[in-house]
């Protein structure tokens, strides 16, 4: 038996408190990435609120929004398979790695292309139709890569790498703000141009440098089984494809919501959801580190990673709620400085919703990344099919009249369903019932 098929039956001789201790160590190093993220985006985006007109911030806000969502689910599917396959090791993973990467832009592309129709067919953004979707398509297909190498790192266990990609990125994007917000160098679709520039850097940087090396240092410590064949290739393209709709629709749906609120609503509304919806993000990737970190370390022990799933479960759902508490309580205060365009008892109601939502939703990340780990994507793919039913029925019905608050509303339905499926299922005593991993027969 190879290191790696060792790996996957996970021995019993392993120490839990070394497990635990990886987890929590891998959760942090990608929780500080993230929140450089959500801090910078938080300034980045209180800085436009005070230099972009709302109205203009509400179009320009969807565009970014509908280039997010398109991304999120071009990447997603990739990105995930290389979570679960770089540990693999030698060419199979630099081979998954090449075919994660064209993956990716072959779907970024394609999608960017409904995005752009979905661009110049609902909002006025006063440049060519063609300059538009020649635009959208290279802005999706940057955005997708980048969150892909994100993935890469965690599965080569460079999970330090996330802070300088993600910090950086994220503090040139304010700096970008900043400059191009100026009278005499102003350009049109800010949020965009400073938010997708420094990403296509910081990509280049990890997709040449950072991911390469981190493989070469596993190569070191993971014994390389095989090269790759047709067997991984069918492995690759499944749980690609399963991952793409189970979780990318999600992700879809959840940044596409600041189109949608202008769209039904108005372009201020819009504006005042997609301000709202950052601290939403930020509280969110607390769950989303830990859960990462946990499926990460549960490809190779499994068992005491599954132990630990309901003690973290419950300890995020904690710290997300009391960080949603004080973001609830200071939104007043940040919306008082933005102008009278943003109502602060209003802009503290929606805040509030979307941070209970945050609160009941970390039991159920943390149970889905356990299940795909086993590589059973299909319980994730129904989970969130519910999910994504809920949050559009509500959203086309009560945000014409309720605007962002009716979106935070329908998102909070949409968490109550996950987080009642994620109680019953780590309520289990064994979530290795009914395991099928694909990667079974896989290596020899």
């Amino acid at each position: 038996m190879t290191q790696w098929a060792a790996r996957l039956t996970t021995p019993a001789a392993v120490d839990p408190a070394a497990v635990r201790k990886r987890i929590t160590a891998d959760s942090l190093w990608l929780s500080s990435g993230y929140f450089v993220t959500a801090g910078s985006g938080f300034v980045f985006w209180i800085l436009a609120a005070l230099w972009i007109p709302q109205t203009q911030l509400g179009i320009e806000a969807s565009v970014l929004s509908v280039v997010m969502a398109a991304a999120a689910l071009a990447s997603n599917g990739p990105g995930s398979a290389l979570v679960v396959m770089l540990p693999l090791g030698g060419r199979a993973a630099r081979s998954a790695l090449i075919r994660a990467y064209w993956t990716t832009t072959i779907l970024a592309a394609a999608l960017g292309v409904v995005a752009g129709v979905l661009v110049i067919a609902f909002l006025p953004t006063g440049m060519p139709a063609a300059f538009v979707l020649g635009a959208i398509i290279i802005c999706t297909v940057v955005w997708a890569l980048f969150n892909t190498q994100t993935q890469a790192l965690a599965g080569a266990s460079d999970t330090r790498s996330t802070l300088i990609v993600n910090g950086s990125a994220n503090i040139v994007k304010v700096a970008l703000l900043m400059a191009f917000a100026l009278p005499s160098t102003w350009i049109p679709q800010l949020l965009v141009v400073a938010t997708i520039l420094p990403a296509a850097a910081a990509t280049v940087l990890s997709l040449i440098v950072l991911v390469p090396r981190a493989l070469r240092r596993a190569d070191l410590t993971v014994l390389p089984v095989r090269g790759w064949d047709a067997a991984l290739g069918r492995t690759f393209r499944l749980f690609t494809a399963q991952n793409a709709v189970a979780v990318g629709i999600v992700l879809c749906a959840g940044l596409s919501l600041s189109f949608l609120v202008t769209t039904l609503s108005s372009p201020a509304e819009g504006a005042i959801f997609a301000i709202a919806f950052q601290f939403s993000i930020a509280l969110d990737l607390v769950g989303v580190s830990v859960a990462t970190a946990l499926a990460r370390s549960a490809v190779g022990e499994f068992d005491s990673s599954a132990g630990l799933a309901r003690g973290y479960a419950v300890k995020v759902a904690l710290v997300v709620g009391v960080l949603g508490l004080v973001v609830t309580l200071a939104t007043p205060v940040m919306f008082v400085i933005l102008g009278r365009a943003y109502p602060p008892l209003y802009g503290m109601a929606v805040v509030g919703t979307l941070a209970v939502a945050s609160v009941i939703r970390p039991g159920y990340d943390i149970w889905s990344a356990l299940v795909r780990a086993r590589h059973r994507v299909r319980p994730v793919l129904w989970s969130n099919a519910l999910y994504v039913a809920i949050l559009f029925s509500l959203v086309f019905v009560v945000v014409p009249e309720l605007g962002a608050l009716g979106a935070a509303i329908a998102v909070v339905a949409g968490a109550s369903a996950l987080a009642v499926i994620a109680a019953v299922a780590l309520g289990r005593t064994n979530l290795r019932t009914h395991h099928v991993s694909y990667l079974e027969g896989v290596v020899p």
